[in-house]
């Protein structure tokens, strides 16, 4: 069975366990569902008033899921994640606090590289002609180690652009299509945040990303190639609309978004969704701390049904 996501969006909800069930609950609007715990991805709760209790938030974690605080704008200002997430989480952990820089320099470069080319693949899905394309690939072609001339950057710059036309500004804060883009990346974190715990790494400790206000560096740095997936149904989910200067995240919208879990992606062992190719990507994350040598194994896109 397919994990996942449950959110509560709205005021007035009641959480509660019942023999291996969540029972999302709310009196006012005569709603009662029960999820089965173990399908749980993550439990998103962009809602102001709801009652849950610790038993919940143990049970969830326990049961390889996690929890997410979001606020107004969607962004997540705190992730529970379990504990204890593999059997060899001590030696794995003493491996990746081991790893060498030169190792983690590579490890990085090689992580833009596939973050820019996954950029470029959905530009040129929806703009096969786009004059902007040779530039990206060439900046993922020329990323050095540990990406020193920010060529992420540069191409971050050139590609939201040419996607989502010229007057677009990448800010979370904002609140237009980055409204979008911030729930799909949050779904999206929960995923990499899961696959992390789940192969007994440190999120904590992260390639890349080192602000002493970031809670969870590791995820902000595996979440990069796989941003394109979002950035993607998004484009598509704009296009719906008639009117683009005032976006509401409907329900409809944050389900059509929620489908990234499933989304199809080709790996070694065949078509598969991306909720699981990036738990493969994180395993091979694992293999590369192992051996001391890049081995990141990364999925190719193919167009959703």
């Amino acid at each position: 069975m397919e994990k996942q996501i449950v959110e509560i969006s709205q005021d007035g909800f009641y959480l509660s366990l019942f023999r291996g069930f969540l029972v999302v609950e709310n009196q006012v609007l005569q709603i009662k569902q029960n999820v089965p715990l173990d399908n749980i991805l993550s439990l998103i709760l962009s809602a102001n008033n709801v009652t849950i209790s610790k038993n919940i938030i143990n049970a969830i974690c326990e049961n390889g899921g996690v929890v997410i605080f979001c606020n107004q704008l969607y962004l997540p200002s705190a992730i529970t994640l379990p504990y204890a997430g593999h059997w060899l989480i001590a030696p794995r952990i003493k491996q990746q606090i081991e790893s060498s820089l030169p190792l983690q320099k590579n490890l990085w470069k090689n992580i833009v590289q596939h973050k820019i080319l996954n950029q470029a693949q959905i530009l040129e899905c929806f703009f096969p002609e786009h004059p902007n394309l040779e530039r990206i690939k060439w900046l993922a072609k020329e990323v050095l180690s540990n990406d020193a001339r920010n060529h992420e950057g540069q191409a971050a710059g050139i590609y939201f652009k040419s996607l989502y036309g010229k007057n677009f500004v990448r800010d979370r804060l904002n609140d237009d299509i980055n409204i979008l883009l911030n729930y799909g990346y949050t779904v999206l974190r929960a995923m990499v945040a899961r696959a992390i715990a789940g192969n007994g790494l440190l999120p904590y400790l992260g390639i890349k990303h080192c602000n002493k206000t970031n809670p969870l560096p590791l995820v902000d740095d595996l979440i990069e190639p796989f941003r394109a997936v979002v950035d993607k149904i998004v484009f598509e989910e704009i296009n719906k609309l008639i009117n683009i200067k005032h976006i509401d995240l409907t329900p409809e919208i944050k389900r059509n978004i929620t489908k990234i879990i499933t989304y199809p992606v080709q790996t070694e062992k065949g078509n598969v969704s991306l909720n699981d190719a990036i738990y493969d990507f994180v395993s091979s994350l694992v293999t590369s701390y192992e051996t001391k040598k890049i081995t990141l194994r990364y999925p190719t896109f193919l167009k959703a049904e």
